[in-house]
């Protein structure tokens, strides 16, 4: 009897560690033949995301056998600012798309959500590089366009829509997904991040953030400060407002303080290349009110950088 006992204990351990390490992998609800052409972005700053259209079938199943071939797991990972983002998304032959977003968070790894999919994924696969291997136009994409697996008739944003920021000296300072350039710097850091709040909340006290602690910091120029993480230094600048910004040249704005129509020019204002942006006269109301531009009816756009 008592070997028995402990026959059935062995079995009910090794069911338990078996579902603890159970892999997870696609399964796509459509065949490779049924995909028209993917769209895929890449990008560190939404605001400056670019896309490629891929179109060849031997790109397109390349693509779905390689997602079908990863494992992912049930893993948790702690949140993290400066990484890439690559997402794709599938155009099918009966009129609907399938998503995939990409979030890295380390070198060669990251997380995977698709459609369908209640939460996302950890994964070692680095589906980042792959951005690179595919020698199709690179075009710039605005950030309404880009996969967010979440209704867009839902009015309410997703928990992961609030910009990656830290306060310091009672100052928001927000990720701008670029490295530094400085090359040699002094050893003595700064400051480090200590508190942190949700992925979705905005940081209320001074050296917190909403993308975890640990990570050390130095005062850049030009009001900003440059945080140490994954290797790297990531550049974070200083702007007012809630998180909640979209881009118009080189400015930023607050959406909130918009219109859906001028929210939905600056889309496609966004979308234009910097010679077309150049060559826009008319800018709406509520946006040269936000930047005191001239009190015309129609004012000049700003020009880039």
């Amino acid at each position: 009897m008592k070997k028995f006992t402990v026959l059935i204990m062995s079995v009910i351990l090794c069911l338990f560690f078996a579902s603890c390490n159970e892999k997870i992998s696609i399964k796509f609800p459509f065949e490779s033949s049924d995909v028209e052409q993917i769209e895929m972005f890449h990008y560190f700053n939404p605001a400056e995301a670019e896309k490629k259209i891929i179109t060849n079938s031997e790109d397109i199943e390349n693509i779905y056998n390689v997602f079908e071939g990863i494992s992912l797991k049930d893993k948790a990972t702690e949140p993290v600012a400066g990484g890439s983002a690559t997402s794709f998304r599938f155009y099918l032959s009966d009129g609907t798309s399938y998503e995939i977003i990409y979030s890295e968070i380390a070198v060669k790894s990251g997380r995977i959500k698709t459609t369908g999919m209640e939460k996302d994924y950890f994964t070692s696969a680095n589906i980042g590089a792959s951005w690179k291997d595919y020698n199709y136009e690179t075009i710039n994409a605005s950030e309404d366009e880009l996969p967010s697996l979440y209704s867009k008739q839902n009015s309410e944003k997703p928990e992961y829509d609030v910009i990656p920021m830290v306060m310091v000296n009672n100052k928001l300072y927000y990720d701008t997904g670029k490295e530094s350039s400085i090359d040699g710097r002094c050893g003595v850091m700064d400051g480090e991040i200590t508190s942190t709040v949700d992925g979705s909340q905005i940081p209320t006290e001074n050296n917190q953030s909403n993308f975890g602690t640990g990570f050390e910091y130095q005062y850049g120029a030009n009001d900003t400060i440059e945080i140490f993480m994954n290797g790297k230094w990531i550049v974070f600048e200083h702007r007012e407002g809630t998180g909640s910004q979209v881009r118009f040249g080189n400015r930023m704005v607050n959406a909130d303080k918009l219109s859906k129509e001028t929210i939905e020019w600056l889309a496609w204002y966004n979308s234009l290349s910097e010679e077309q942006q150049k060559a826009i006269s008319y800018i709406p109301p509520d946006l040269y009110d936000e930047f005191d531009f001239a009190d015309t009816e129609d004012a000049d756009a700003p020009i880039t950088e």
